[in-house]
Order: C-alpha cells, then structure tokens, then sequence
C-alpha cells in the first residue's frame, strides 16, 4: 500500500494521549510493530505506542498526530476509528481520551495571546482554530456578531492548515502583531486585508498555537472546542453552537 494512500486513510483516526506506565508497558511488547511499521512505511515514524483496548494489538501514533492499530507482532493494521460498545451506548475510547488533553490544554492558555471577541452576557466560551485562508473560517466569522449575542465569548487561536512555513502563518503572524487584533482578524478575514504590523515576539503564539492544535486533532478549520475539551464541530450556526453546548 503507498504511502499516500495510508495518509489518507489516517485522517478518519483522532490522536489520543496515555499515560506514562501504559505507554512504557506498550512500548515493551510493540517493538515489533513500531520495527515492522517503520520499515512498510519509509520516512513515517512512530513517536508513541501505548496499549490498545483489544487484546493483541498496540496503538502507534505516526509522526506524532495520527494512530493505527497493529497486532503485537507487526502483521495486520487497522486504520479507522475504534468504537466501543459500553452499556447500550456508543463510544470513542480515543475521542474520550483526547477530550481530557484539550481540556488540560485548554487551562494553560494565556488569553492575551489568543483574539477574543467578548460576550456582553457571557454564558459560555469556546476556542476556535483558524486560519484566514479558509472559507467556512470566514464564514463563522461573518456572524461574530451573533454569537456573542447568543452569550458565547470566542476565543481565536491560529492554525495555518499548511503549516508555520506558509503565507497564511505569515499573514496571521501581522495581524498577532497589530495594535487592534480583533480589527485585523476581522479586516483579514472579512476584506483580504493583511495587516502591516513589524513582526516581533507578539507572533509567537501563532506558531504555539499550531503544535497545540496538532495535539488537539487539529485536521482543518474551524475547529471549535469548549472548555471541556468537547469537540463541538467545524462550521456551524449560533443556533447549533448554542444547543451544542448546552
């Protein structure tokens, strides 16, 4: 199977935390899985491997973002989410568990390096991956307007879908750097209109903010996360935000 192909199979699976016993464990008997995995798939490497939930078979993370699951001695691979079947109910042990790192990350967030647009009468806050290149981004900020009326405060953290090295992180580099950042986001993402502000140390969080979105799952924008760590969706309308977290 090429390369490209397991990548694109990839972006069905979530990437998920562990703690550092279970990893140690899992790493001990998935040397066989990481060796076997590493040399089908060139230039692809395994930077965690931690216990699945069915016996047999170890959990990889692949370059740092992605999972598959393999048998404990590197034969067959899984790629594709694991549901789980608990009490009558559905689940995603991954989903689960990564719910509990963004809320983690989410509480070590310095607001000031974040762009806030703040409801009058707040009732909840959520934090949004952007990017000014992307359309539905644009689109969700078009009604800025109206979630806050709806009570939610939202919480703008910068993730350029193709990366730091990008004319879109450059450009999100200007407007972290600008006198009135509420203004240029708006005037970027509303007018094509980059702001012109000397870049400084002001732009640092914008590269932050993208290696946290990439622990976070972080596939696209927007990607909307409540305090906690609850995915709530890409695009979606005042109206659904509101019922979504209520």
């Amino acid at each position: 199977m090429k390369k490209w192909c397991v990548l694109a199979l990839m972006g069905l699976m979530t990437a998920c935390g562990a703690d550092s016993d279970q990893q140690d464990a899992a790493g001990n008997k998935g040397e066989k899985a990481k060796a076997a995995f590493e040399q089908a798939f060139e230039g692809m490497e395994i930077t965690e491997v931690r216990d699945a939930p069915i016996d047999g078979m170890v959990e990889l993370d692949v370059n740092g973002r992605e999972s598959v699951f393999m048998t404990e001695d590197g034969r067959y691979m899984v790629v594709g989410k694991l549901l789980e079947i608990k009490d009558g109910e559905v689940v995603n042990p991954a989903e689960q568990r990564l719910e509990k790192v963004r809320k983690a990350g989410i509480g070590k967030l310095d607001e000031a390096e974040m762009i806030t647009y703040q409801a009058d009468d707040e009732t909840a806050e959520v934090y949004v991956f952007t990017d000014i290149s992307c359309g539905y981004c644009r689109k969700l900020h078009r009604h800025i307007d109206e979630y806050n009326a709806a009570g939610i405060t939202v919480h703008y953290l910068a993730f350029p879908r193709g990366g730091p090295a990008t004319p879109a992180a450059e450009s999100m580099r200007h407007i972290w750097c600008a006198q009135d950042r509420q203004q240029a986001l708006t005037d970027a993402k509303l007018n094509n209109e980059v702001a012109e502000a000397e870049i400084a140390d002001c732009a640092k969080p914008v590269d932050g903010q993208y290696e946290l979105g990439l622990t976070f799952g972080v596939r696209g924008t927007p990607a909307i996360y409540s305090v906690e760590g609850k995915q709530l969706g890409g695009y979606i309308t005042p109206e659904q935000m509101s019922q979504r977290l209520d």
